[in-house]
């Protein structure tokens, strides 16, 4: 069982509620209603308006925040990126209107780098791409051109869109159920309680059948006592994607696995917290204040698409995609002395870590799926593409 931190003293039962924000509302849900879901928790912790985790005003990502993204780690990510997005325009006939959605913008800058890349080395598109960013929180101090909107939701994109809906990641941070095996083949949920002053997991009946329909449809069997995490909101947001989608591309850069190894024996979930660049399993210390994540079931990312007329391009690593663009051609050659010289080092570091293997380069994957076209060949696929394994 999992268990948090003893509740501070002004947020326990006998004392004076001195705690705001995500805190303070899961202790009132808890406590008048009885124990909750594990997606409700999260999705508190993560999204309570204006004090979330994502929703607040705090540093989240670089030095000074929690963690770092490949955004933070080189400019070459998000130009190999707006590559990508080049060949997809292409492989619809180079419209005059190509528009781009970001979901979980964040900063803005991976819609920033690509917007510079194209600008300087793809003009066509440039002169097509149309960018739309959907963010809880945006960053007003983004320099985007006017041009670029934001919006709250994939609900306020008013037409069906003719191009990309990217994410990067984004399914990794949905609220998630979480499962325990029972022995029997059977499962239960895990709902989050309060015991003795602490947020604990108790097993109980499943919230919504949908649960029992996924792990049916993707044959998940857990062993007794082996837990998991259930992404209902991942398979809504592919649907939601897909038909918002005319013609062009589902983009998806995440962490995750395919559904057989998510849940094959001897794991036992995926759950990561990150604070102030640690790395946790508890997400029941510093509510509101950590990162919440869990991988992608890429497999039901697939499925699910193929469901609303998507069809899967390639998947495959961050490393190996990234290969396929041609990283390799990014590295400078130097003799490391000078300023230039320690520049270029410090570039190839960072180029790097974007394909390490024990890293970024293997951890994150990339799956895009594509609406309304013949299966197009994407650069990013060319060196290996593992589709099959999502199967």
């Amino acid at each position: 069982m999992l268990d948090g931190s003893p509740l501070p003293e002004g947020d326990r039962p006998s004392g004076r509620a001195s705690s705001t924000g995500p805190l303070k509302e899961i202790l009132k849900r808890v406590r008048s209603r009885g124990a909750i879901t594990f997606a409700e928790f999260m999705g508190l912790a993560l999204y309570m308006d204006g004090e979330g985790y994502y929703t607040g005003k705090r540093e989240r990502w670089g030095e000074a925040g929690d963690y770092v993204t490949n955004l933070d780690i080189s400019p070459v990510f998000s130009k190999l990126v707006a590559k990508e997005i080049n060949e997809m325009w292409a492989s619809l006939g180079s419209p005059g209107r190509f528009t781009l959605v970001e979901a979980g913008a964040g900063r803005g800058l991976l819609s920033i780098g690509i917007r510079k890349t194209v600008d300087e080395l793809y003009p066509g598109l440039g002169r097509a791409l149309d960018i739309k960013l959907i963010e809880l929180n945006p960053d007003d101090s983004a320099l985007l051109p006017p041009s670029v909107s934001w919006h709250r939701s994939l609900d306020e994109i008013a037409s069906p869109v003719s191009g990309c809906i990217l994410t990067n990641e984004l399914i990794d941070a949905f609220p998630v159920h979480r499962v325990i095996g029972t022995g029997d083949g059977g499962f239960a949920e895990l709902y989050v309680a309060l015991v003795d002053d602490r947020f604990v997991e108790v097993p109980g009946e499943p919230s919504t059948e949908r649960l029992a329909k996924y792990m049916e449809r993707f044959g998940i069997r857990l062993d007794e006592g082996q837990k998991a995490e259930v992404n209902l909101a991942a398979v809504d947001w592919i649907r939601k994607a897909a038909r918002l989608l005319d013609k062009g591309f589902v983009f998806t850069i995440d962490y995750g696995l395919p559904g057989r190894e998510l849940y094959s024996q001897g794991r036992s979930g995926s759950l990561i917290c990150h604070y102030r660049h640690t790395v946790n399993d508890n997400p029941f210390v510093n509510i509101g204040s950590q990162d919440i994540t869990t991988h992608a079931d890429f497999t039901a990312l697939k499925a699910v698409g193929e469901e609303e007329g998507l069809k899967l391009t390639g998947f495959t690593t961050q490393k190996n995609f990234l290969l396929g663009l041609g990283i390799a051609e990014e590295l400078k050659e130097t003799s490391g002395e000078g300023p230039e010289g320690i520049e270029a080092v410090t570039r190839n570091r960072s180029i790097g870590l974007l394909i390490n293997p024990g890293g970024a380069g293997e951890t994150f994957k990339v799956l895009i799926q594509h609406k309304g076209i013949d299966r197009p060949a994407l650069s990013g696929f060319s060196f290996r593409d593992l589709g099959r394994y999502l199967s």
